[in-house]
């Protein structure tokens, strides 16, 4: 989920070529005040990401503002413990 507008969305899903929807926060950020990441004094959220499972719980969190890639390649690895615990 992002705090982008729709509209740079939609040109970053075409740009990416993605297969499924990308969720947007926009205009109220409710996701991200309720998820505790909002900074409301730099109008943004702080970059984290939430590996959440088919129960609804939140299985990893990854924080981290400088290195981009440490979110999906931590995901991923936190994803294929989750897929593989449950087979």
């Amino acid at each position: 989920m992002s705090i982008d507008p729709f509209p740079s969305q939609g040109a970053f899903a075409r740009e990416l070529d993605v297969s499924f929807p990308l969720l947007s926060d926009w205009p109220l950020y409710q996701t991200a005040k309720s998820y505790d990441v909002w900074r409301e004094n730099l109008h943004l959220a702080a970059r984290v990401t939430y590996v959440i499972d088919k129960e609804g719980i939140i299985r990893g969190v990854i924080e981290n503002e400088s290195d981009m890639e440490i979110h999906s390649r931590e995901a991923l690895g936190i994803a294929r413990e989750i897929a593989g615990s449950s087979g």
